[in-house]
């Protein structure tokens, strides 16, 4: 079993890195004011976050989002969920949609196992869930992966004043024609943590 620490150090550069593309308009301000956080896949105090300084992306992370199967291992590891409900401050006459999304992590898979991680969002009472990103792994697989999607909403961004923001986020290992098999699948990064970047796109409102 690997373990996880949090480092803001760490990530920080990461997402800094998203200055270098920033697009036409955006506010002035943008921060993460609060976030709560339910599911056996993050326990209290294993989840950070961090907003970028250009608006542009933000990035949650956790130490405890992890699936594992094999022998000996509780069939309830083989899937994890974690419910993030994230409040946002910035300036009124703005709003934004999620227009993309990374994951980045670890997966070792015998022969025979898949795994998934899939990520939706929708914002409470005005939209419905989106998917943000999904990936498929399957083995034989010991390395770290990387995935990047590209989201159009396919309706206006919606301009209420509202500024929460639910994400599921699910990890699964399937060993339905690999039972005994053994695998361990994290949404982390090479420094050792679940690493979730969520792109933004925005508007003003009129």
């Amino acid at each position: 079993m690997r373990h996880f620490a949090l480092s803001f150090l760490a990530f920080s550069a990461a997402i800094a890195a998203f200055s270098a593309e920033a697009r036409a308009e955006a506010p002035e301000s943008f921060a993460i004011r609060d976030l709560k956080y339910s599911g056996p896949g993050c326990p209290a105090g294993s989840v950070a976050y961090l907003a970028s300084q250009d608006a542009e992306a933000f990035t949650i992370l956790f130490s405890k989002l992890y699936t594992e199967v094999g022998p000996n291992v509780d069939r309830g590891d083989a899937e994890k969920r974690c419910n993030l409900n994230i409040l946002f401050d910035f300036p009124p006459g703005w709003s934004f949609a999620i227009e993309g999304g990374d994951v980045r992590g670890y997966a070792f898979l015998e022969a025979g196992l898949s795994g998934i991680i899939r990520s939706t969002y929708s914002f409470p009472g005005l939209s419905r869930e989106e998917r943000a990103f999904e990936i498929v792994l399957q083995g034989e697989m010991d390395d770290n992966y990387e995935k990047h999607d590209v989201v159009n909403p396919d309706r206006p961004v919606p301009c209420t004043g509202r500024k929460n923001l639910h994400i599921k986020t699910d990890t699964l290992l399937d060993d339905r024609f690999a039972r005994g098999k053994r695998g361990l699948l994290t949404v982390d990064s090479v420094d050792g943590v679940v690493r979730q970047t969520y792109r933004l796109r925005w508007t003003r409102c009129r």
